[in-house]
């Protein structure tokens, strides 16, 4: 048979291959796809469009082999090759009687008729191989098989925060186990991403023995079951918080919930809370645990030996505060309780207590027990504007102390009280670089000509008792300013009223100025009028 590439460039057949010649001035007007088209046509089997392309692209000019001699595929072979196929297989059976006429078979014709007759997808040329290698005639053969449709997967959902509430107590450095201290809520701040989706996939595509693709079943989208305070973020594959507070589920929707339900005692299966937002406590808060908010405190129940801490809003215990001097409650705004004995309260707000109060210590800015006989006894208050009871003290004389103080003033005694401390670290700290200064002077005295050493030893020492006592006399100067401050109350127009009966025993502190009751009074209202404590009523 002519080669077909005679027609189109210089070609030579050789035993060792086919050889092609392609001259510089020559190679532009070769095209690679019309050459393919000329050697299908022409039935080649085994022609390498690489090299050929090859060839032409370095146009080198001179005979250069493109591959071994040209195959040419007898069709009368493809009526000794019988196919019978399904979407997903094929089976061949070559017909021994190809020999009776001479048709010798080959891999790469058999592979070539295979195509002819329909087999495109999945032919094992390992098989057809074989086939011919061990003259397997009249046999039936799965020549080919395709491929299923891998299912894309559907949707899914990653939570990105631990919903799934951690009881374990934690473990102290020491080894024993804090039992308060349980992870028993999730929060998020407005904007935070509470769970991503992975998006399906289409699934990879299978073919038939043909050649035809087949479409695989895409994966199910799962969508978000979003919420309360939460939405699906534009692109559809973030569930975000809309504002700030704790997660929680009901079924399989999220939510973020701002009001802080604990609708049981504060104990050791919820453990110490600390939030962000409002805390509302059907039960108790029991000994030792702490709540601690920047948001509204709501107990139902009452504290007991328990820590009680709203940074930003105020604190409401529906019956009341009990401790042994280690209850402690402190709402910014305002402190609202039935009763207090034995505890610390502080606000910069109202406090007000509708039964009684009992040696404990308060500090706020209005101080209310003037519901019908309600009664504080023992205990000291500490107060910025003024102070409302029905009966102060009691018959036994219990002392009980009630002072109007300025809160700057407070303030300025509570700095004081840092500024000693930190003066006497000071002191306790200069005391021995003093010791070392001096015997580090002394050595270099006797020594005549000291050593660098011995200088940079004393320049060190020097180094530290300058800077102790610089930090001393900044200490010592803001106390003289803060002593100054001390001496002048800004405000000393507030007022202690007493409705009912304030008994002896009971000390009243305006601004400095004390009174002390000796005799039973009712009914009496006590300001600073002209540096003395004056009565009205």
């Amino acid at each position: 048979m002519i080669n077909p590439l005679m027609a189109i460039l210089p070609t030579e057949d050789r035993s060792d291959g086919v050889y092609i010649k392609v001259a510089r001035d020559a190679a532009a007007a070769l095209s690679v796809n019309a050459i393919v088209k000329n050697l299908e046509s022409s039935l080649v089997l085994n022609f390498d469009v690489g090299r050929i392309a090859e060839v032409i692209k370095n146009a080198h000019g001179i005979f250069e082999k493109i591959g071994p001699p040209f195959q040419y595929y007898d069709a009368a072979i493809e009526q000794y090759v019988h196919v019978a196929m399904t979407p997903m297989k094929a089976i061949m059976k070559l017909s021994s009687m190809c020999l009776a006429d001479n048709i010798r078979p080959t891999a790469t014709g058999l592979i070539h008729c295979l195509n002819r007759k329909g087999v495109r997808y999945g032919i094992k040329t390992d098989v057809v191989g074989d086939v011919v290698r061990d003259a397997a005639f009249d046999k039936e053969v799965i020549i080919a098989e395709g491929k299923n449709p891998v299912a894309g997967l559907s949707a899914k959902i990653v939570m990105e925060v631990d919903i799934n509430h951690n009881f374990k107590p934690q473990q102290k450095t020491d080894g024993t186990v804090d039992y308060r201290n349980i992870n028993s809520i999730t929060q998020v701040k407005n904007g935070q991403v509470i769970a991503k989706k992975i998006p399906p996939t289409k699934g990879e595509p299978g073919h038939a023995v043909s050649g035809q693709e087949i479409t695989p079943v895409p994966g199910n989208d799962n969508k978000f079951t979003g919420g309360k305070n939460t939405r699906v973020s534009d692109d559809g594959l973030y569930l975000l918080a809309t504002k700030s507070g704790f997660i929680y589920l009901e079924g399989d929707v999220i939510h973020v919930g701002e009001v802080l339900p604990i609708a049981k005692d504060v104990d050791f299966s919820v453990g110490n809370i600390k939030y962000s937002g409002d805390i509302q406590i059907t039960g108790s808060v029991l000994p030792g645990f702490t709540v601690e908010t920047e948001g509204n405190v709501d107990i139902h129940g009452q504290v007991e030996s328990a820590r009680i801490i709203s940074r930003a809003g105020g604190v409401e215990i529906h019956k009341g505060i009990i401790g042994k001097g280690d209850a402690f409650v402190s709402g910014k705004t305002g402190v609202k309780t039935e009763f207090s004995q034995d505890a610390t309260i502080k606000s910069e707000g109202a406090v007000v207590i509708n039964k009684f109060c009992m040696h404990s210590e308060i500090t706020c800015d209005v101080l209310e027990i003037k519901s019908t006989h309600s009664n504080l006894i023992g205990g000291l208050v500490r107060a910025f504007s003024h102070v409302e009871a029905f009966c102060v003290g009691n018959e036994k004389g219990v002392v009980t102390k009630i002072c109007l103080v300025d809160k700057n003033e407070l303030a300025n005694r509570e700095k004081l009280k840092e500024l000693e401390l930190l003066k006497k670290k000071l002191g306790d700290a200069l005391e021995p670089v003093k010791k070392q200064l001096k015997t580090k002077a002394a050595i270099l005295k006797t020594m005549g000509n000291p050593t660098d050493r011995a200088a940079d030893e004393l320049k060190k020492w020097l180094g530290m008792y300058n800077d102790l006592t610089q930090k001393m006399k900044y200490v010592d100067n803001s106390i003289v300013d803060v002593n100054a401050k001390l001496k002048n109350p800004v405000h000393t127009d507030g007022f202690i009223k007493i409705i009912g009966t304030v008994y002896p025993g009971t000390e009243l502190g305006l601004y400095g100025v004390v009174k002390l009751i000796k005799e039973p009074m009712i009914n009496k209202v006590f300001r600073l009028q002209s540096g003395a404590v004056e009565t009205e009523g």
